[in-house]
């Protein structure tokens, strides 16, 4: 026969419900509130981005990674929340976009990606996936001025941004997470970037994602 026990939920209701003056024993409880707080969702916490077109929605070529164009992106951020690195990855060749910022709203966000884009020729700038933190949340004003498509991944799903998870990871190498990014210079961050970009993966046939994103030039500078 199985032992008779009650929860430890059973025990916190009695407690917080008053039953038959048992509510004199939350002075005892770890926090001595006589009231049981109510949890705020993550979801809640987060906020909703106004307007927001849900993955679900993307074009199903953008998740094949066969073409360039389509990009995954996300922030890292520093210790004690001090400055963050904007990070946007493609798909299609792994080519990393990365810029150091102050903090991490949605200004600063825009205007780092904006910056970021700025090599980017227009007509590869096709669709862009994020997850739905704040810092998103002036996505249709950087859609438009990037004309391209902005796409949010469902909450708790990081692996339909699997490829800037780990892009991210590579980055940490350089930088762990006691990191001040607040104290890095734009240019070393640089480094970092060319040196991941100019490092063969074996998804792209040994070739780096600097190759891959630029071969079409290449071969345009070969008949030249």
């Amino acid at each position: 026969m199985l032992p008779e026990y009650v929860s430890h939920e059973t025990i916190y209701q009695l407690i917080y419900q008053d039953y038959k003056g048992i509510s004199t024993l939350s002075r005892y409880l770890r926090r001595s509130n006589k009231k049981r707080q109510i949890r705020i969702s993550m979801k809640s916490r987060r906020g909703q981005i106004i307007n927001r077109v849900g993955i679900e929605e993307q074009p199903a070529i953008a998740d094949k990674k066969t073409e360039k164009g389509n990009y995954e992106h996300d922030l890292i951020i520093g210790a004690n929340h001090a400055g963050a690195v904007v990070t946007c990855v493609d798909k299609a060749s792994r080519y990393l976009l990365a810029e150091v910022i102050p903090d991490k709203t949605a200004d600063s966000v825009n205007k780092a990606t904006e910056k970021m884009f700025k090599t980017v020729p227009v007509e590869k700038r096709k669709t862009l996936t994020s997850d739905n933190g704040k810092e998103f949340s002036g996505h249709e004003k950087l859609a438009a001025t990037l004309k391209i498509s902005w796409y949010f991944a469902r909450p708790y799903h990081s692996w339909e941004r699997g490829l800037n998870e780990h892009t991210n990871g590579l980055i940490r190498q350089f930088f762990p997470k006691s990191t001040n990014f607040k104290t890095v210079k734009p240019e070393k961050l640089q480094k970092v970037v060319n040196l991941i970009n100019h490092r063969p993966r074996k998804c792209l046939d040994y070739r780096t994602p600097h190759e891959v994103s630029f071969e079409e030039l290449g071969a345009i500078a070969l008949q030249i």
